[in-house]
Parts: structure tokens; sequence; C-alpha cells
């Protein structure tokens, strides 16, 4: 019955993809013109708003008016209004209908709380639950199959609290908030794991592992950001005895944090398996790199989903080492916390298109210091990096999100993009300006060199030597001898030159120092997001710390440093 549930629920969300699909092709192909169609529509329905007679919306008849009219704008322009709008106040900035906000978590800066039209919502709804799903339909299709039952792994932790306006969450609970009584059918974990009461405190990595490990049939895994799922495999190679000694005895372990009531609860249901427990240690046994453990251990895993693209690629080829090369992955998208904004289309694809109906989008070439004369869709260049700035469904207005992006081609009218780096993630000591992009590539490259496995990195400009120099954080899977770690600053270095020209000719002048490398207590990366969802951050949200860019981050890591 289970799997006649399974096959009719991966049917049905295959089918609201494909048609999620087929929209996207449809408004693609007319996109300049929805563009134009949903920013007067905007301007229409919010010009009796607070925001929208403060800024003159009823002047605004055109593209070219909205641009020369209203301001742009930054988060602290709409900070006041959704406070208030979460009190209940309406009319603020939008006149649409909302009953959800998205928080940021507060990783880059000051946590943000966002408001989410119905319109933004239901877009993110079909655009990061049902068009994955139709991806995998496309890719099965391809192979002459149909999708087969679906019942897989997720990371997410979905928790939400009421304001009088409403709820607040972060925007990837949502799709699994509005489809929480299917759970049971799609995902392995209990309904008390993947939407934990607030305040409380649970060894997350465990307990999804421990109700995953003993389904054979697990068939897929998901997740938010790439980094999560490969951290969870980490745990999995450090702590698979205690894993397999407690499915083989039915029990939840003792050392693992959790509310009591669930223990026992769980305690009682889980029945003894001592026929998977044998199968997963022969697996584990034989290593993790003799081939990715995860085809060993979930024959059935056919494909997978998370955001691993852009600063996010590292951690994708890090991931590899757990499920293999053959695995596709759904990127979901190019999405901020005011609004999901581009979706690749097919499996293992690292472009995205513009979603043209959810926003009214413009365009600065980062080449160019001026924000007069901004671009739209029809005017970019293929190959070429821009600012974006958003008009989202939500009621912010010309909007600077401070991401940069590049077009790589155009789907019919809407252009497809990826991801590059924030602006305010840049490092930059004497004009050499290097991205967490370029980062990424830099450590890549240390990692092959030095034959080591890197948990997690972070760069440090480190300003208050004379001259500034950069510092490399990492945390290795394995310890690396006194001998190695004096060859590292060397290394770096040559790595740091090579990824950027404006480098060698600054350290031979003097106008940059020396680079140096230090390595982090085991578990270091795994703390820090401990204190961030200490202080209420939601983990489904945590991005990964590139360039430490505040004092107290960078106390956090010279802290933990062996």
């Amino acid at each position: 019955m289970i799997d006649i549930k399974g096959h009719i629920l991966a049917e049905f969300g295959g089918f609201l993809g494909t048609c999620e699909h087929i929209k996207l092709n449809i408004y693609s192909r007319r996109a300049n013109k929805m563009q134009e169609t949903c920013i007067k529509r905007l301007i229409r329905k919010n010009k009796s708003t607070v925001y929208g007679k403060l800024n003159n919306f009823k002047d605004v008849k055109s593209i070219e008016d909205y641009q020369r009219i209203v301001p742009l704008s930054t988060y602290a322009d709409y900070d006041e209004y959704v406070w208030r709008m979460a009190n209940g106040e309406k009319g603020l900035i939008t006149n649409m209908f909302v009953r959800r906000f998205t928080e940021s978590s507060g990783s880059t800066g000051k946590q943000k709380l966002v408001p989410l039209s119905y319109w933004a919502e239901w877009v993110c709804q079909c655009f990061s639950f049902s068009a994955p799903v139709g991806c995998a339909v496309k890719w099965f299709k391809k192979q002459g199959r149909r999708i087969p039952p679906q019942k897989g792994l997720l990371t997410a932790e979905t928790g939400r609290r009421k304001v009088k306006g409403g709820t607040i969450s972060c925007l990837s609970s949502i799709p699994l908030l509005n489809l929480r009584p299917l759970v049971p059918f799609f995902a392995t974990s209990p309904k008390e794991v993947l939407f934990p009461k607030q305040g409380s405190d649970m060894d997350m990595h465990y307990l999804k592992l421990r109700f995953a490990l003993p389904n054979k049939k697990t068939s897929y895994l998901g997740t938010v950001f790439i980094t999560t799922l490969e951290s969870m495999f980490f745990y999995m190679e450090e702590n698979w005895e205690m894993l397999c000694d407690d499915i083989e005895k039915g029990i939840i372990n003792d050392s693992i944090k959790m509310p009591e009531e669930l223990r026992k609860k769980y305690n009682k249901k889980l029945k003894p398996n001592p026929k998977r427990a044998a199968e997963l240690r022969e697996e584990f046994r034989k290593g993790f790199d003799c081939s990715p453990i995860i085809p060993r251990i979930w024959p059935k895993v056919e494909w997978m989903y998370g955001m691993g693209t852009g600063a996010l690629s590292f951690y994708a080829k890090k991931l590899r080492r757990y499920i293999g090369e053959d695995i596709p992955m759904h990127y979901l998208g190019y999405t901020a916390t005011e609004a999901f904004m581009a979706v690749p289309i097919e499996l293992n694809s690292y472009e995205y298109v513009l979603l043209p109906q959810n926003g009214f989008y413009e365009f600065r070439p980062i080449d160019c210091d001026s924000y007069d004369n901004l671009l739209t869709i029809k005017d970019l260049e293929v190959g070429k990096e821009y600012e974006i700035i958003l008009t989202n469904m939500s009621g912010f207005y010309r909007y600077r999100i401070e991401d940069v992006i590049k077009v790589t081609g155009y789907y019919n009218q809407s252009p497809k993009i990826t991801f590059c780096y924030r602006l305010n993630q840049i490092a930059n000591i004497s004009g050499e300006k290097v991205s967490s992009l370029a980062f990424d590539e830099i450590v890549a490259n240390l990692s092959e060199k030095m034959n080591d496995l890197y948990i997690g990195y972070s760069i440090y400009p480190d300003r208050s030597t004379s001259p500034g120099h950069y510092v490399l954080f990492v945390e290795t899977a394995e310890p690396v001898s006194d001998e190695k770690k004096d060859m590292y600053n060397d290394a770096f270095e040559e790595m740091l030159c090579n990824g950027n020209v404006s480098v060698e000719p600054l350290i031979k002048s003097g106008a940059l120092g020396h680079c140096e490398v230090k390595f982090l207590r085991h578990g270091t990366y795994d703390d820090y997001r401990e204190v961030l969802r200490a202080r209420g951050a939601n983990l489904n949200q945590v991005k990964p710390i590139k360039v430490i860019d505040t004092d107290e981050k960078r106390d956090f890591f010279f802290s933990h440093v062996i």
C-alpha cells in the first residue's frame, strides 16, 4: 500500500512540476512583455499604500517612469514597515494578501524579516517542491522509465512562530509546512524531527540518519544547502558504529540530545533491526574512499536536490565523495529571502532561468559604478556579470539585494543566469578584489595540491598587520602533520597568485603581506552553526562563512585554531 501511495504521490508531484515547466516556457516566450505588465500591475495595485504615496506611484505609467520616479532601496527602507505588518497593520508597502513572513539567518548581517505575498508563496511552493520533481520526471523519461516511488532523506528543519499578522519562518520551510500532512509518504524522518517545537534542542544529524539508514528503499536526498548534507554524511562517517549499534538494538542513543518525551516515544516504537545493521556495517567497514558510500547503503537513491552552485560549488564537489558521479542533482535555483527568482529546468544544470512572472528585474553592469540607466532583461549580454536589482511581489521596490549574477544565455526571452557572489563578500586589502567564487577555486586547487580533504574554509583579510595579508582558516578531515603545515603558507600564496593576477605584484611591491594558513579544531564549523542556532537562526538558511567580515566571526575562528 505504501508503494502505491508513493507511486501516486511521485506521479502527482511530477505532473505538477511538468505543468510548471510548461508555464515557464510560455512565460519566457513573452518575458519582455511580462516584465512590463508585472511592474504596471504592481504599481497600480499598490499606489494607495503608504510607501506608494510617499514615492508617487500614481505618476508611474511605464518602466521608464518607474526607474525615474521610484528610488533604489535597501532593507533599512522597509524594516519598520515590515514589523508593523507583522503586528497586523495593512496597506503599508503592499495591498496583496500576506499571511507569512520569512526571515534570513543573520549569518551575513542583521537578521531580516520579509513579507511573502500569496502570489510569491505560490511561486515558491511550485518551484521549490513541484518543479524539481518535474525535472526528475524528465530525467527518468529519457531513460525510458517512470519516476519510482519517492521517499527520501530530508535535511530541512522547519519551524514557525505566530505573530498577529501571520506566521514567521524561513523561505525554504514554507513548501514543507504546506505539505505537512503528506510528510510520512515522502520523507524518512518523522514529523517531530522535521517540524521541531520552538526551542527544542536535538542532534539533528543523528536523528535524521537514524530514521533514514534503516530504510533501504530511500530513493532521493533533499536539502536546502549542499553544505548541510555534506556535513551530515561526514557525521555519518565519524559515527557509523554508534548508528549501526542503535539500529541493531532498536534504540535512540542515550548520548543524543532530544526531548525526553520523544526519546521515550521512539524507544517504544523502534524495533531491533540486526539484519539491516549488519548490511550497513559490512559497507561502512569497507571504508569511504574505496567507492562512494551512498549507492552502497541506499542503492535506490537515484537523484537529489539542493543549492550547490556559486559559492556552494566547492561543497558540491566534496559531496560527490559520498554520492558518486552518477547521481544527478537538481540545484533548486537562485533564491533569496526576498524572492524565488530563477530555476534550473534540467537535472545537473548550473544555469537558472529567470522567472519573469515573479518580480521585475533591473541590472547594473558590474564594471559600471553608476546606478543611472539600469538595464532590463532585454538589454543583457551573455557572459557579463551584473548586480541584480529586485522588485518583488511582496512590497520591496527597486531593492538592492547586493547579489552579482552572470548571464550564461537565454531561454526564449528570459535570461539564463548563475549566481556569482555577494557584493559585500569580496575580499579586498590593496585593490586586488578577490571574490568568494574565486576563493572557492583557489582553495579547491590547494586541497588537490596538498592532498587534504577540507570540511570547510574561511578567508580573513587581516588589515591589522602592515602590510595587510590574507589568513586562510581550514578544518581538515584528517590531522595535518607539522611538516606539511610548514608548506601550507607558500602553497596557499601560490594558488592565490595564480587565481588573481593582481596579487603577486602587490606582494612583491610590499603593498600586500605574505599569506598565512591556520588549522581549525575538528568540529569548528558545526560549532559555529550551533552558535547561530542558539541565536534563533534557522539552519536551513545558514550559508557557509566564506569571508570573515566581522570582529565576532574573527574572534570565533581564532579561538578555534589548533
